[in-house]
Formats: C-alpha cells, sequence, structure tokens
C-alpha cells in the first residue's frame, strides 16, 4: 500500500488579462504587446514541454484586437507565477497583468434560497413533511421551490407535477419548524409563512397569481408607472441596448432581441446567447424593453433594439471585457450590466473609458450586499443605480417584504431597499423590489436586486436619447455620452432620501404618453394595408405564443 499523493498535472497555472498599463507614468516606456506575445508563446512551449500525462490541459494564450484598430490591445493568457513575475521584471510599471476574477449577478434570489438539503438519509429520527403548492382554483403548481427550516436543519425541494415536495428534516420535530418558503418558477408571487403550523401530510398552500400572464391583458409594472410611461418616437435610428448577463430566452413572446452573443467557451457563439439557464438576463432585457403588446409587461423602452452578449455561467472579467468590446464594435448607445464584483481593474476601467469614447452610457447597478458600491459602477466612467422598492405593490406574505427598511420617503411611498449597495458613488435609483418581468418558459415572474433597478434607468435612457435627436445625432465621442448621462440627471425627482442611497432621485420620463396596445383584428375586419408598426408587432406577438 503506498501512501497518497498529489497527482501530478504539470505547473500551476491561472489566468491573467494583460494590457499597457493606462496609468503608467510618462517617463515609463509603453510596452509593445506584440512583444509580449512572443514572449508568451515562449512560455507556453515551456508549459507544454512540462505538461505530465496526455489529460494535461492545454496552455491558453489569446491576443484580442482593439474594435476599431487591428492592433494587439489585451491578452488572455494561463500564466505561472514564475513567468508572471518574469513579463513584470521584462516590461515593469508600462504593463498591467490581472489576475481573471469571477463576476456575480445582483438579484436577491441567493438571499431568499439559503435553504440546502442538509439530511442525506431518513433514520429514525427524521421529520418528513409533505407540502402541496396550489394555484386559487385548485390546479397544481410544480416547480416552485418549497423550503423548509427548523431550529437546526432545513431542507429545500421543488415540487412535482401534482404540485407535492416532502422535505425531510434531521431531529427536528413539528414544533421546532421555524418557517416555510415558498418561490414559484413564474406567474405567481412568492409566500413566507413563519411559525408554519404543520402536520406531516395534508398541508396545502395557495398562491397568489401575478396580475399578469402569457394570456391576460398587459399590465404596466409600478416601475414603468413609476418612470413614466412614454412613447418612444417611431421615425429615425432605433436606440440599440447592450444587456451583458446571462443571455435571453430566444422562444419569450415579449421580447424581440436585436441579436447576441454568447462570450462562453466552445459552443456556438451565435446562437449560445438565446439560451438562459438563470433567467436572470431574460428578466433583465424584459424591464428594458418588453414589447408594447396585447399581453405580458411593456418595458421602459418600447421601442428598442436589445442586443444580448452572454457572460453567465461562469462569468469573468475577461468575458465582460470582451463583451464591452463588442458593444464597441456593434455600435450600441445604452449598456447594462446587471452585474460585477468586490476587485477594482485597471483594464477594466480603461475599456469603460474606451466605451465612453465610443458615444455609449455605461450603466451598472450598485449591488446587493448593502455595504460599499461593487464595481463596474464604482467607476466615475458608469451611471451606478441603487434599489428602492414602493410600499403596496407585493403581498405581505411574501419575501418581497423581506427587504423594507425604515429609510422611506417623505410622502412614505418609497423605501430604500435593504439589500441596496450605497455610497458617493451612487448616481441615481430605479426601481428594484417586486419587479415583474420576463422569464424563460415564456412567463413572468417578480425579482428583487439592483439588477432590476439598473435596466429601468438603461430603459430611461434609451428612450430619453430617442427623445433628443441632438444627442442622438452628435458624433459618437465621449461627449455624446456625457450629454446623454446629463439628460438622465437632469430628469432626476429628488425621492427624500439620503444621496448616498438615491444619488440625484428617480429619473421620470415627460412626454408623450404611450398608448395602449391596439387589438388584434378580427375576421372580417377591414384591416388597413398601412397598418402601424405597433399592431404588426402585437399580431406578430400573439403568433409567437401560440407556437
Amino acid at each position: 500500500m503506498s501512501e497518497v499523493t498529489p497527482r501530478a498535472v504539470g505547473t500551476a497555472r491561472k489566468k491573467y488579462i494583460i494590457a499597457k498599463n493606462p496609468l503608467r507614468a510618462a517617463s515609463v516606456d509603453e510596452p509593445d504587446l506584440n512583444a509580449v506575445v512572443r514572449d508568451l508563446e515562449g512560455f507556453a512551449k515551456e508549459l507544454r514541454a512540462m505538461a505530465v500525462g496526455e489529460d494535461a490541459e492545454p496552455v491558453v494564450m489569446t491576443p484580442l484586437s482593439a474594435p476599431d484598430t487591428q492592433g494587439v490591445h489585451r491578452i488572455e493568457a494561463e500564466l505561472t507565477d514564475e513567468h508572471v513575475e518574469a513579463l513584470k521584471a521584462k516590461f515593469g510599471a508600462g504593463l498591467t497583468i490581472e489576475e481573471d476574477t469571477p463576476l456575480e449577478l445582483f438579484d436577491s434570489g441567493g438571499m431568499f434560497d439559503l435553504a440546502q438539503n442538509m439530511a442525506s438519509s431518513a433514520s429514525s429520527d427524521t421529520l418528513s413533511v409533505v407540502v402541496s403548492v396550489k394555484a386559487p382554483d385548485g390546479s397544481a403548481v410544480s416547480n416552485a421551490s418549497v423550503m423548509l427550516f427548523g431550529e437546526v436543519w432545513s431542507d429545500r425541494q421543488l415540487t412535482n407535477t401534482q404540485g407535492n415536495a416532502t422535505l425531510k428534516l434531521h431531529g427536528e420535530t413539528l414544533q421546532t419548524l421555524s418557517e416555510l418558503r415558498i418561490k414559484p418558477k413564474d406567474s405567481f408571487w412568492s409566500k413566507v409563512i413563519k411559525q408554519p403550523a404543520l402536520q406531516e401530510r395534508g398541508n396545502t398552500v395557495t398562491l397568489q397569481p401575478l396580475p399578469t400572464s402569457k394570456d391576460d391583458p398587459q399590465i404596466d409594472t409600478w416601475g414603468t408607472e413609476a418612470m413614466g410611461i412614454v412613447a418612444m418616437p417611431n421615425n429615425g435610428p432605433v436606440v440599440k441596448v447592450a444587456v451583458i448577463d446571462s443571455g435571453l430566452s430566444g422562444d419569450h413572446p415579449d421580447l424581440d432581441p436585436a441579436g447576441g452573443m454568447s462570450m462562453g467557451e466552445g459552443g456556438d457563439p451565435a446562437e449560445d446567447w438565446k439560451n438562459d439557464g438563470s433567467g436572470h438576463g431574460t428578466h433583465v432585457s424584459g424591464t428594458v424593453g418588453a414589447l408594447n403588446n396585447a399581453f405580458g409587461v411593456r418595458g421602459v423602452a418600447d421601442r428598442v433594439a436589445i442586443h444580448s452578449y452572454q457572460i453567465f455561467p461562469q462569468a469573468t472579467m475577461s468575458k465582460l471585457l470582451r463583451a464591452l468590446d463588442k458593444a464597441i464594435e456593434d455600435q450600441v448607445d445604452v449598456i447594462n450590466m446587471s452585474l460585477g464584483g468586490s476587485s477594482s481593474s485597471v483594464v477594466l476601467q480603461e475599456r469603460l473609458q474606451a466605451v465612453r469614447n465610443a458615444g455609449i452610457l455605461p450603466i451598472a447597478a450598485a449591488g446587493n450586499n448593502g455595504g460599499k458600491v461593487m464595481y463596474p459602477a464604482a467607476y466615475s466612467e458608469v451611471m451606478a443605480v441603487a434599489a428602492v422598492g414602493r410600499v403596496g405593490t407585493f403581498p405581505d406574505d411574501s419575501h418581497h417584504t423581506a427587504h423594507v427598511t425604515g429609510t422611506n420617503t417623505a410622502n412614505g411611498a418609497y423605501f430604500a431597499a435593504r439589500f441596496t449597495c450605497r455610497g458617493p458613488e451612487i448616481d441615481v435609483c430605479g426601481p428594484g423590489v417586486a419587479v415583474i418581468s420576463t422569464v424563460p418558459g415564456k412567463g413572468y415572474s417578480a425579482y428583487d436586486g439592483t439588477s432590476m433597478a439598473s435596466p429601468h434607468v438603461a430603459g430611461f435612457a434609451a428612450v430619453k436619447l430617442a427623445q433628443s435627436p441632438a444627442i442622438l445625432n452628435m458624433q459618437r465621442s465621449g461627449a455624446r455620452a456625457r450629454a446623454l448621462f446629463d439628460a438622465v440627471i437632469a430628469a432626476c425627482q429628488d425621492l427624500g432620501l439620503e444621496a448616498e442611497l438615491q444619488g440625484r432621485g428617480m429619473p421620470v420620463l415627460q412626454g408623450v404618453v404611450s398608448p395602449p396596445p391596439a387589438p388584434a383584428p378580427q375576421p372580417g375586419d377591414d384591416v388597413l394595408a398601412d397598418v402601424s408598426d405597433l399592431l404588426a408587432r402585437a399580431i406578430a406577438a400573439v403568433k409567437k405564443i401560440k407556437v
């Protein structure tokens, strides 16, 4: 019998982002990135020679060109610590070398889904509880997350096609159970029952339906009402909004994206962005620009071209940088980033400056840990968005209640969301509690987070740009991005919260009120040849949902 030792897999290496240091002093020579590439090619040969076994991971080294030039402006590479030190020694302060760090999405779902199945097997002291989740008409609600908490143990299960979930908690009794949480996949409000009176069998929880579905008339959410429901001009260029997120469900009838790209490894970049595993990007996109049709919800911008750039799951700084490059290449007008991290990045800030210089306004969620504003929202190049909620827009027994604080506006209508990050970097605030929007499966769900507040402001910026031909027609430059930034700030209404929680306040649109969608033509109707663009989109959406 031999002692177990680590398996040899070659020299340890990590992924790095390499670029010219934009903060280098004038006395520091500008590095030649092509020379860096040549050095990295030599390192790659060394690593291949040192790798042990046929299963050793291949060496990755990718030079990237700027969207507007043919020259290398950034390099992604897998390096050992020794190679990093060699590059620093050779190129000095002229080069920036940053480890490729992970990013997170800024919705509050993780705060709700804290239960884990800790009981691995049943035993004589394992409590088993069956919960049935129903709609008001008695029909089963399947795929709902059911979480049950005791004094020590917890469990989480999904309801089956009959709406039932069996939860098992080791060492608990019916008297020690402290909380039952129900989180539906879509169509219904969540429900939280503290100190639930449960039996082992025969427990039914009835959920309240959301005020919208794919069969109901279209509604305006409290967020769109608060920020102003204004029609975008039907003439002139269509404003482009990039949503850098988890993708966008390609078959949702309330969305009509202009295009997209996946920044993930492998797969089909031109198609994979249409598969949104988390639902986050689909929800964000719906808030920006869900269609103004005969059902579902309406986005803040009723006529906008959404470009979906998928960097989740397993998002990293390098994927975000690639998405920003793509946004510059596609000449979008506004970027929404409902994501971020706690680490600053010189390379990322330089790319955001390039975004601004391309005439694009980047907007980002502030973060959800209640602390300091996270990156990229913390950068001065980015419009940072905090989250507020509105009293009376969700049931008292829903999980949204957990985000209510005593920090209210003077009129008592709005409150600062408990989770929102705050600080002097905050520019504006937006609706971020109980926000109803599109989710995969052709449905709708209510989410919380600064992730939800940011796309409200991105949609607002798109409408404001469409209303401002003088800005829209400006040469693409930093001045154009600054003019749009200033226009959004100028439209803010002070909610009476501290500046670190609201910035200048919530932007509110002024202009022509957006009309409701025209009804679909009925058999025998005399449909005119010059049917409006709005009606055409409504008909197309109705057909799509029936597929």
